[in-house]
């Protein structure tokens, strides 16, 4: 009986010690569990962060790229608008600035002013001017003189197409610039009109039916003298 309850005994120490072993086992089990756990959930926070981190630089990014659409879009916007303004611009410059042979004109409209002709002289002279038309025969050409002081009479002056056209010239007493202050009087007998022009020289076209007569006043060649030349013009 004794030997009974010493092999009862040894059984439940052994099973104690096994259950002891066993518990630790389990121990050390749930410590290694409890470790793995934490480990994996640091490493879940940590992976997490990062996928925040990655999502925000996409974010960021995203805007980023909007803007510089954005801005792009504008930049072309701005460009086209800045082109058409400086195609306007240049179109101005084309249309306003003078270029050759209107700057050769003015240079020698300048340089003729700075010699003394009046401005309103030279406007004259342009608007007068015409490309050389096709006349018929040659010109009658007649001089006569200039009355200084007064109205010229009857006498004076020069009559063409047998007294049908009729020019006279005046100029102030004691005055000598023809080019400036010579009074041209064109009287025509057919219509009763009469043509005042002041200075020289002086191109008229009086229409006669279908013809133009081109009527040139120009000083003389003497002093004091009007010289005027009277072309037939077939019009058109």
């Amino acid at each position: 009986m004794a030997l009974g309850r010493r092999r009862n005994r040894e059984r439940r120490q052994r099973t104690t010690r096994w259950l002891w072993r066993l518990s630790q086992a389990a121990m050390l089990l749930l410590v290694f569990l409890g470790f793995g756990v934490l480990a994996y959930r640091g490493a879940e926070e940590i992976a997490r962060a990062e996928v925040s981190t990655l999502e925000a630089r996409l974010a960021a990014a995203a805007e980023r790229e909007i803007a510089a659409e954005g801005e792009k879009v504008s930049l072309i916007a701005e460009l086209e608008q800045a082109r058409a303004e400086a195609s306007t611009w240049r179109a101005r410059h084309d249309q306003e600035v003078p270029r050759p042979p209107l700057t050769d004109m003015l240079d020698s409209a300048a340089q003729r002013m700075a010699a003394g002709v009046a401005p309103e002289r030279l406007m004259e002279v342009l608007r007068l001017a015409e490309n050389p038309r096709r006349c018929e025969g040659r010109p009658i050409i007649r001089r006569f003189a200039i009355r200084f002081g007064g109205t010229p009479n009857a006498e004076e002056g020069t009559s063409l197409m047998d007294g049908l056209l009729r020019i006279t010239a005046a100029m102030p007493a004691g005055t000598e610039d023809a080019a400036r202050l010579a009074a041209i009087s064109v009287t025509t007998a057919w219509n009763g009109r009469s043509e005042n022009l002041t200075g020289l020289p002086q191109r008229l076209t009086i229409p006669l039916g279908n013809l133009d007569l081109d009527l040139a006043v120009t000083a003389g060649d003497m002093r004091g003298f009007v010289q005027v030349a009277l072309a037939t013009c077939p019009r058109g």
